[in-house]
């Protein structure tokens, strides 16, 4: 756990509309000191977001009214210091295309659920690390592995 001391203190979003998904992930993430703020649905987060300014955004992405895609893009047309915000998609959608929808849609990575909380700590740190490097390199090439798939992604 000392090697992931650098995720103390980061802010992260995380949106779904199971409250025990939500209380779970919360437990996980606050065991390394990283600052949680839930939210319920779509409105609640992007109204969130413009008073929490997270590092990193997870979301579910089956959610009524407005589903995680619709998040994503609107997050995605949000102002410039928001807009590049690493995010992952929770689903219980396991398939290619289903990964695959998400990446496209604007999502860094995408986790199926159920998930394994040492992956979820994993994600999180490497896309915490990678967002760090955005303040000293812009426009850098980020890879990930996940599933056993690699994934690149830009670091504007």
């Amino acid at each position: 756990m000392d090697e992931l001391e650098f995720l103390n203190g980061l802010r992260v979003l995380v949106v779904d509309d199971d409250v025990d998904n939500l209380d779970l992930i919360k437990f996980i993430l606050e065991e390394y000191k990283i600052e949680v703020i839930l939210a319920t649905s779509v409105t609640e987060a992007l109204q969130v977001m413009m008073w929490f300014n997270p590092d990193i955004l997870i979301s579910d992405i089956a959610m009524p009214n407005c589903d995680g895609y619709s998040l994503i893009r609107s997050v995605r047309n949000l102002s410039e210091h928001v807009r590049h915000i690493p995010a992952i998609a929770l689903t219980g959608q396991a398939s290619d295309e289903a990964r695959k929808l998400a990446l496209q849609q604007g999502f860094s990575i995408h986790i199926k659920k159920p998930f394994d909380p040492d992956e979820l700590i994993i994600l999180v740190s490497k896309l915490a690390e990678k967002a760090s490097l955005k303040s000293s390199c812009s426009n850098s090439k980020v890879e990930l592995e996940n599933y056993g798939t690699k994934f690149s992604f830009n670091v504007a």
